[in-house]
């Protein structure tokens, strides 16, 4: 992601940005809340009636001003971002108050208002300063007939296309059978060659069970050494990594990246720093439970005493909606950290983040020994409860014109003809 232009004085301020890969998504869907406000040129929807009463519709690309009302992440072939939120600035398509969604478009300028800008926030902009370039890890994951062809981001992974070719099982047509892999192979190395995929990544896994992954290798290494369109590709394959797997479908990611070759390989990446200090955890927990913690009542307890050692925290945790929820874990964050423990927040999307998140999304592990003993979750019902009213007059609240959104645009700078946004 690009960042062009910030502003933020004690909390307050926006930042001017263009997406430019897909893990970019990722971090804007993180930095954003609701309540926040931006800017940005999107396509609405225009109804023009003519003087015979005839309704032509057309799309048209305006300026919009939104305040944030709710925002939708969903990751599959396809990745969409979209924000929906209220106009706060009249114009002659979109009138005050109305409602409109913005889907997020890559390489389109987007100016994020925000006035709470927090720790966790500041650390994805940290984060979009170092992040180098698009996914460099990919995994095909395949058994006969079927393939999954995974990339693995910095903050995402995700499945970018799925091949499937019936594969007859009958023994005595072993010779369909050999016609059916090379087409079932051929449709594989097609996945590969999409978007210059396979020149882009540094590292590409793949994994399946019996012999499936070497029977392909070879069929790679044939066809780069014998097709005329292929030839000078043959180091593509010192790219490649073969590893076992129990199933070619998508449960069996987080078990490659558990394996031992694969994580010194590419111990180098945040996805599978992430997939080893969880492992760490699981087998803290199968040596002692005493030295392990999660949930929220028991890291509290375990913070309260000094003894956790290293913090495992998913960002469906760490942006929580509440704004005092999230600002009480961003204090436990600084103060691990400045005691001298180590903090991973975890991507959801990633498949050490998912499993993270079933066991309640925050975990932790301890330099000591700890009891934890409760008798009852009476506070924990109660507190519950007041999220629940909370949120529940959130809801009901009505919209009203903040007249000072103009106003605070043009104090930080961001004034309403930018052209650059085209």
């Amino acid at each position: 992601m690009k960042i062009l232009s910030k502003k933020i004085i004690k909390g307050v301020g926006f930042i001017k940005v263009i997406p430019e890969e897909d893990d970019d998504f990722w971090h804007l869907y993180n930095l954003l809340s609701v309540g926040d406000i931006i800017k940005t040129s999107t396509h609405r929807k225009i109804v023009k009636e003519s003087q015979t009463g005839t309704k032509v519709a057309e799309k048209r690309r305006i300026f919009v001003f939104l305040k944030v009302h709710e925002i939708n992440y969903w990751a599959d072939q396809y990745l969409l971002l979209s924000i929906k939120g209220r106009n706060c600035q009249e114009s002659h398509w979109l009138s005050l108050g109305q409602f409109h969604t913005y889907e997020v478009e890559l390489n389109q300028q987007i100016v994020i208002y925000k006035e709470n800008w927090d720790r966790f926030h500041y650390a994805i902009l940290d984060q979009i300063k170092q992040q180098q370039t698009q996914s460099e890890v990919a995994a095909f994951i395949m058994e006969e007939g079927v393939g999954h062809l995974c990339l693995i981001g910095s903050a995402t992974t995700r499945l970018k296309q799925k091949v499937e070719k019936q594969i007859t099982k009958k023994r005595s047509s072993n010779e369909q059978r050999e016609k059916g892999m090379e087409e079932f192979f051929r449709a594989c190395l097609a996945a590969l060659e999409q978007d210059s995929l396979f020149e882009q990544i540094k590292c590409l896994i793949v994994a399946s069970p019996g012999f499936v992954k070497d029977d392909f290798y070879v069929f790679l290494r044939n066809t780069f050494q014998k097709e005329e369109k292929y030839r000078g590709q043959q180091k593509m394959l010192d790219k490649i990594f073969l590893v076992k797997s129990s199933s070619g479908y998508l449960n069996s990611l987080m078990e490659i990246l558990q394996d031992q070759q694969v994580q010194q390989r590419l111990e180098n990446t945040k996805a599978m720093q992430e997939v080893m200090i969880l492992e760490k955890f699981f087998q803290q927990l199968r040596i002692d439970i005493t030295k392990v913690a999660y949930g929220k009542k028991d890291i509290e307890f375990a913070h309260s005493l000094g003894a956790i050692q290293t913090l495992l925290i998913s960002d469906k945790v760490a942006r929580a909606k509440d704004p005092k929820v999230r600002r009480q874990w961003l204090k436990v964050i600084e103060e691990i950290k400045n005691k001298g423990g180590e903090v991973f927040i975890f991507s959801s999307l990633h498949p050490s983040g998912k499993q993270l998140n079933n066991y309640t999304g925050i975990a932790a592990i301890l330099y000591v020994s700890v009891q934890f003993d409760y008798e009852d979750e009476e506070e924990e019902e109660e507190e519950q409860v007041d999220q629940q009213i909370h949120q529940h007059q959130h809801d009901q609240d009505e919209f009203k014109m903040d007249i000072a959104v103009q106003k605070k645009f043009e104090e930080f700078g961001i004034e309403d003809g930018d052209d650059d946004y085209m």
